[in-house]
C-alpha cells in the first residue's frame, strides 16, 4: 500500500509540472517573458502552487529552474 501510495503521488505531482509547464510556455509564446508576468497571469486564471497559494515572481522563476520543471520545457529555460 504505502508503495503504491508513493507511486500515485509522483504521479500527481509530475501530472502538476506538465500542466504548469504547458501553462508557462503558453503564457511565453503571448508575450509575458518574466516571472513577474507569468505569475500574475496565472493568478489571473486561479492556477496556485501545490500548496495552493498564489504565485509570485520569485515562486515561477524557482519553479521554472527547478529540474522537474526543465524535463519538460520544450524551448529550454527561457525565463530569467
Amino acid at each position: 500500500m504505502y508503495v503504491y501510495g508513493l507511486a500515485q503521488r509522483r504521479q500527481e505531482i509530475e501530472e502538476f509540472v506538465r500542466h504548469i509547464v504547458a501553462e508557462a510556455e503558453a503564457a511565453e509564446a503571448g508575450g509575458m517573458t518574466t516571472p513577474h508576468a507569468i505569475a500574475e497571469h496565472f493568478n489571473a486564471k486561479g492556477l496556485t502552487t501545490r500548496k495552493g497559494r498564489r504565485w509570485t515572481g520569485e515562486t515561477v522563476a524557482k519553479f521554472l529552474s527547478s529540474p522537474g520543471a526543465k524535463r519538460y520545457r520544450t524551448g529550454g529555460n527561457r525565463s530569467g
